[in-house]
This record gives structure tokens, C-alpha cells and sequence, in this order.
């Protein structure tokens, strides 16, 4: 928040404030995994009984698509691992997570061995992308909320014991669809809330659980700046009318900005997730390191010349004894 007080942005009659951004850069201090893209639902049926769970992988940066496939593998193992009625062999120590193939197409694919026959008859995974960007990570179909039978994922071979000559293994493997990627955020979002303006964005960009999110609504997108590298996250205009905002108001005094990503959440958290992104602490935006550094511009442009309508003074009448030509009447 930049209370501007006496040196606010003012313009005239026939004028506007035009608002653009000319330079940006801000420390990479969130994690590419994180609150927003890190979720998603295991659901499987075992001796007639459907389970459902809701799994997360771990947050930070992973080096290459085979890390994250293990994490995202050994997330499922330790949902067997921990159920209730035990799966016979299936414990946190002995199951094994076999990453095959993610170096050559980034299709995830793992191979759990449960160490026993596990009993799972059926088993979806699913991205549900009402509550996580998980379906970009992990490469598979999105859903949305109330959906509890659709397969993100390639169907799920869960292999019964002794699935191949002299192996006593029981084995579930799981393939995505798709080739997966380490981050879902290329840009951070500028934003001005409260500025009047001109400028529109798509509904997605605003609400992305909107069902018409092609849709378009008054945006207070300022700009946006690209995730470069692990590091840095930045932004040098390159004209100077890269990103702007043409002002309805004729006055501004105080000036609002937020950091979002595309679906104009907070970086790297929901909404419920308080004021750190990545780290342990509770205070990253305001007392830690979640900062930034921008340079804002103003211009007020003249659209057009104000004529005011120009006319002489009212003059009152003379009274009619005043005036000239009058004949005098003598009364005797």
C-alpha cells in the first residue's frame, strides 16, 4: 500500500492518468511445488470398500521429472503403507518406488511393490483442478469438484501376488498421460485492486472455478514478469507501452499492489495460507524475504481541448421612459 498524500497523480478536464510499468524484479524465495499445484486424490477399492484420499506431494524445487515421480509414487506407498486394516507386507520401510522411463518423453511412471498381495481390485488418481494446478505437475486429465469416478491418470494396473514367474511381489503401476513439468507458474501477476480503468482480462485470470472463464470483466492487471530461473523473477519494459492502465479517476492518492499467479492467488499458497510462501516461518511478506522492487510510471495524457461556451453578459432593458424618441405628455 503507497499513500501518495500531497504528491498525488492528478489530471484535468480533457485529461487521464495513464499508469505502466517499466521495471520489475523480486527474489525467487517460493517453492515451484507449493500449496497451489501440489494435491491430489488417491481412490481405491479394497475387499468391496471404496477409501479416499487426498495425498500432497512434498514442496520445493525438483531437480528433474524422475525426483518428482519418486515423491509422487512415494506418497501413494505411504497411503498403503498406513491403512486400516493392514495391507500384509505393505509397511514405510520395504516398499519400493521404481521411477521407469521419465528422462526420455517426461511421462511419469512408477512401479510400486507392495511387498504382498495389497487386495485393490480398482484405484483412480485424480487432479482436481477446482483445488490444484496438480494436473500440469503430474501430466494427467483435470476434474472438477464433485467428480469421483473420472481417471486423470492411465488406468492403474494393480498386478495380484506372483504377477511374474518366480516373484512373490505384488505390484501396482501407475502411468500420466501426458509429459509432466517441475513448475506451473511462468509469470507473476502486478496487479492494482481498486483502480478504475479501461484494460479487460478473461474470467481466468480473476476466478479459474468461473464456468465461463473465457469470458472477459474489467481486470486490474498492472503487468506481469517472467519466472526467469530458480533465482530471479523480473521485468524490463521494452516500450513504453508494454503494460499500462488508463485511470478512470482524476485523482489518485493511494495506490494498492498484490502479487498473484494466473489464477490470482497469492504466490505459492491459497488464500487460507497466511503470509509465507515457502519456508517454515509465518511472516515471509511482511517481516521475511517474499519482496519485491518496481518502477512505476505516470503520464496524464490529453485527449482533448475543454471549450468552454463563450456569451456576453446579461443586459436588462431600459425602461421605456428612458429610452430615446419618447414624446413627453403634458396634462394640464
Amino acid at each position: 500500500m503507497v499513500n501518495l498524500q500531497d504528491a498525488g497523480v492528478h489530471a484535468g478536464e480533457g485529461e487521464h492518468i495513464r499508469m505502466s510499468l517499466s521495471n520489475f524484479s523480486m527474489a525467487k524465495t517460493f517453492h515451484d511445488i507449493n500449496d497451489t499445484n501440489n494435491k491430489f486424490k488417491f481412490i481405491f477399492v479394497r475387499a468391496g470398500v471404496t477409501a479416499s484420499f487426498d495425498l500432497f506431494l512434498d514442496k520445493g524445487n525438483y531437480t528433474d521429472i524422475s525426483e518428482l515421480a519418486t515423491n509422487f509414487g512415494e506418497k501413494i506407498r505411504h497411503c498403503l503403507a498406513n491403512q486400516n486394516p493392514p495391507i500384509p507386507g505393505v509397511v514405510d520401510t520395504n516398499a519400493v518406488v521404481v521411477p521407469v522411463e521419465t528422462s526420455r518423453d517426461n511421462i511419469i511412471r512408477v512401479t510400486i511393490d507392495t511387498g504382498g498381495t495389497h487386495g485393490i481390485t480398482s484405484a483412480i488418481i485424480q487432479f482436481n483442478s477446482d483445488e490444484s494446478d496438480s494436473y500440469m505437475i503430474l501430466g494427467g486429465d483435470r476434474v472438477r469438484s464433485g467428480d469421483n469416478t473420472t481417471n486423470s491418470v492411465a488406468p492403474i494396473q494393480a498386478t495380484p501376488a506372483n504377477p511374474n514367474p518366480g516373484s512373490n511381489l505384488a505390484q501396482i503401476i501407475i502411468s500420466s498421460k501426458y509429459p509432466a513439468q517441475r513448475a506451473s507458474m511462468p509469470f507473476v501477476y502486478i496487479r492494482a485492486p481498486g483502480v478504475q480503468n479501461t484494460n479487460i482480462e478473461t474470467q481466468g485470470l480473476r476466478n479459474s472455478s468461473d464456468n465461463h472463464n473465457s469470458d472477459v470483466a474489467h481486470s486490474n492487471i498492472l503487468g506481469r514478469a517472467v519466472v526467469e530461473s530458480s533465482e530471479w523473477v523480473q521485468f524490463t519494459a521494452q516500450s513504453e507501452r508494454d503494460f499500462f492502465i488508463d485511470i478512470h479517476q482524476k485523482q489518485l492518492n493511494v495506490l494498492r499492489l498484490q502479487l498473484t499467479d494466473s489464477k490470482n492467488r497469492l504466490l505459492g499458497r491459497l488464500a487460507a495460507g497466511g503470509n509465507t510462501a515457502a519456508g517454515n516461518g509465518n511472516e515471509q511478506s511482511t517481516l521475511g524475504n517474499l519482496s519485491f522492487s518496481a518502477v512505476i510510471r505516470f503520464d496524464i495524457i490529453k485527449r482533448k481541448s475543454v471549450h468552454h461556451l463563450e456569451t456576453e453578459h446579461y443586459q436588462p432593458p431600459i425602461p421605456a421612459r428612458f429610452s430615446e424618441g419618447n414624446v413627453p405628455i403634458k396634462i394640464r
